[in-house]
């Protein structure tokens, strides 16, 4: 751990093509009609205003990005940080036609670097019927701590995970 503050900067460049940039008003409107259309979101009934006003709260420990590829909206990542010796995801929403390229598995290793300049815990939740979100996590060495009941609505069950970064790092090698 080192003392460098996490989530301090307004742009990340993680590649020659891969850039996270601090989320505005107007990118936070397009992210939120995208995510109205994917899932859980969809099935979740977000509404995009919703949606929207969620990612642009003003809240010291909320740190939204966008993500860009080659300069093009590809999508969002959202950091709680601190929370409980380490950083929450979340929210980690990547457009579908920019899914599939290992661009979740950089903005993992970039959350992990963050978070391991002063703490040593990833935390994320993901809904139990979220399958691929689930196995994205699992394959990304998440653990599951337990399960959540009606976190987000009545009747889904979230499962709470946890990436402690000494394994994290280790995966990464």
């Amino acid at each position: 751990m080192n003392d460098h503050q996490s989530f301090a900067l307004d742009t990340y460049h993680l590649s020659p093509e891969l850039k996270l940039a601090l989320l505005t008003k107007s990118d936070a409107a397009e992210i939120a009609i995208q995510l109205t259309n994917m899932e859980p979101w969809q099935s979740l009934g977000f509404t995009a205003m919703g949606l929207a006003r969620y990612l642009v709260r003003i809240d010291p420990n909320f740190h939204c990005y966008c993500v860009f590829v080659a300069d093009k909206l590809a999508g969002v990542i959202a950091v709680r940080y601190p929370w409980l010796r380490g950083s929450y995801l979340e929210l980690l929403a990547i457009f579908t036609e920019y899914q599939k390229h290992g661009i979740g598995k950089q903005l993992i290793a970039w959350l992990v670097h963050e978070t391991a300049k002063q703490n040593a815990n990833v935390w994320t939740t993901v809904s139990n019927d979220n399958n691929r979100a689930h196995h994205f996590y699992l394959q990304n060495g998440f653990l599951p701590i337990g399960d959540i009941p009606d976190l987000i609505q009545l009747g889904c069950h979230e499962t709470l995970l946890r990436l402690p970064i000494t394994l994290a790092e280790s995966n990464q090698t």
